[in-house]
């Protein structure tokens, strides 16, 4: 099987099997589902890292300067930007190398841009296939930076073992709209191009909107600091990245929460296969001109047809299960 030899040479190495397994899987070819049972017990290991926030922080400079020290650290990096989908194609509008090409060339740095897909929050259902198959071939550390658009980003902490909520003076409209989505679920807050005027007033008025947030939390995210185009503050935040992937060892409502994060995904996949089923289903076996003509006439209300089809869905399923 070709795809298994695609996961041997990745695993032992292979950039260029590694950028064929991804694409087979962002692509949904038909080996995907093979593909990802094959890897998932490998899978496991890796530290994924989520950062979002508004455009224009700094978020891909700071994403550089994170691969590089985990790198000076022997770590193997791999980097997947989530740009917004093309409303033609569904692929990515942005480039991946383009924002990080002062990054030294390197097989241990790997860069992926990838259409969110339209998917809630920007997190599609592919990146955490592709996170995993990053982690199952041996990347150490997987950071993901979301496309930035807010309130809507909280479904990368469905991703991230420690997301990351990057903002910079002269955002505050910004802070005050996500304080109602991102901010509850943000591990570590940076404020970047901390060397702006009343960058230290920000910081205080930050602190102070999470210290409200998360009076009933074990976790109170620290506020950091940084400069990303001089590499400031870099350290410091990936001290403080350490320490939470400390904490959540030994918290047990992580767990809990992991087990959410499974459900919530075992479901997610369960209507996908039943939604591309019944798809199928209706393409062969209704007339929908005639059911559409029914409709558009007046004679039937379109709910109970929708009734009627699931139930002939459902009855044909039960007849082939039992043939």
């Amino acid at each position: 099987m070709e795809f298994m030899n695609l996961i041997e040479e990745a695993m032992s190495g292979s950039v260029r099997s590694l950028g064929k397994l991804i694409s087979l899987v962002e692509n949904e070819a038909e080996d995907m589902q093979k593909v990802l049972k094959a890897i998932y017990p490998q899978t496991g290991n890796a530290l994924v890292i989520g950062i979002t926030g508004p455009p224009g922080v700094g978020k891909s400079t700071l994403v550089s300067w994170l691969a590089k020290k985990y790198r000076e650290k022997k770590h193997s990096v791999g980097i997947l930007a989530i740009d917004p989908s093309s409303p033609i194609s569904g692929g990515s509008l942005l480039g991946d190398r383009i924002r990080m090409s002062h990054l030294p060339p390197s097989d241990d740095i790997y860069i992926r841009s990838l259409s969110s897909r339209g998917a809630l929050g920007g997190i599609s259902q592919a990146t955490l296939n592709i996170v995993r198959i990053l982690d199952a071939t041996g990347r150490d550390t997987i950071i993901i930076e979301t496309v930035g658009v807010g309130q809507d980003e909280v479904e990368v902490i469905n991703v991230a073992d420690t997301s990351i909520l990057v903002v910079s003076p002269g955002f505050g409209d910004e802070i005050q709209a996500l304080k109602a989505g991102i901010m509850e679920v943000a591990d570590i807050f940076v404020v970047n191009k901390a060397d702006q005027p009343d960058a230290l007033k920000y910081v205080h008025t930050l602190e102070k909107m999470i210290q409200s947030i998360s009076s009933y939390q074990s976790w109170v995210p620290p506020v950091i600091k940084t400069i990303a185009l001089q590499g400031e503050g870099v350290k410091e935040l990936m001290e403080k990245i350490e320490n939470h992937q400390s904490f959540i060892k030994n918290d047990k409502s992580y767990l809990l929460q992991k087990k959410e994060k499974l459900r919530r995904e075992i479901i997610r996949l369960a209507e996908q296969k039943i939604s591309r089923e019944l798809d199928h289903f209706l393409r062969e076996k209704i007339d929908f001109d005639n059911i559409l003509e029914e409709v558009a006439s007046g004679r039937k209300d379109p709910y109970y047809l929708a009734e009627e089809m699931v139930r002939f869905f459902l009855k044909t399923r039960s007849e082939a299960t039992k043939i």
